[in-house]
């Protein structure tokens, strides 16, 4: 019988430690206010030539986040999004567009958070910048390169015209030649690789709370108690 009252005391005690030690080790929510940066990196190539609107892309971060000395989202952390936008550049005139909206981020210990954020600006694509309040990513213009296709064909025409003593509709075929040959052919690609730096920044106020440590207190509390 006392046995059996030593026991009882020993687990309500042990009972009452490990909800005060749940209690305890439960954090408080770090809230990271709007207007953080968070420093990512593309994890796949997204490019106007091969996705699609409405495909899933993911980046991830590469720089810590501390409020007051805390590490409220740590290197490693995803963030989640769709190409919300994506037009191909055009024949001549035009250039490849994206818009890549992230709303969620999960952390390397496996919470999910949803989050608003825009792209400011991209570093490691060739030809690319960030425009707009939406962040809206335009990729590298095609009418340089076409005038100066063009060009190369006028003066090969006229070459070719003064040749046969008919300069001027040398260089009108020529012109003509190339402008048709570069009317069957889209502009540049807008593409961003892999590892290419994307800054976003929180439109709103993100609450991050790891819930690892009370997941595992009520564990031991749940042991303790069997």
């Amino acid at each position: 019988m006392v046995k059996r009252a030593l026991l009882a005391v020993f687990v309500a005690t042990a009972g009452i430690t490990f909800a005060r030690a749940e209690t305890g080790m439960q954090p408080e929510p770090v809230a990271v206010p709007a207007g953080t940066l968070l420093h990512c990196r593309t994890t796949e190539t997204v490019t106007t030539k091969l996705n699609l609107q409405g495909d899933a892309f993911t980046a991830s971060v590469a720089e810590p986040v501390t409020i007051h000395g805390r590490v409220a989202i740590p290197v490693g952390s995803t963030l989640a999004g769709r190409i919300t936008r994506l037009d191909r550049p055009g024949r001549i005139r035009g250039v490849g567009r994206m818009l890549l909206t992230v709303d969620q981020i999960t952390l390397p210990d496996g919470n999910k958070f949803p989050l608003s954020a825009t792209l400011m600006t991209a570093y490691g694509a060739e030809n690319v910048k960030v425009v707009g309040s939406e962040g809206l990513v335009k990729g590298p213009a095609s009418h340089v390169p076409d005038l100066e296709e063009m060009g190369a064909g006028a003066a090969g025409g006229t070459l070719l015209g003064l040749i046969f003593a008919h300069p001027v509709i040398g260089a009108t075929v020529g012109l003509t030649a190339t402008t048709v040959d570069r009317l069957r052919r889209r502009g540049r690609d807008l593409t961003i690789p892999v590892g290419t730096q994307l800054n976003y920044q929180l439109t709103r106020e993100l609450t991050i709370t790891h819930i690892g440590s009370r997941a595992s207190a009520a564990n031991h509390l749940h042991r303790a108690r069997q």
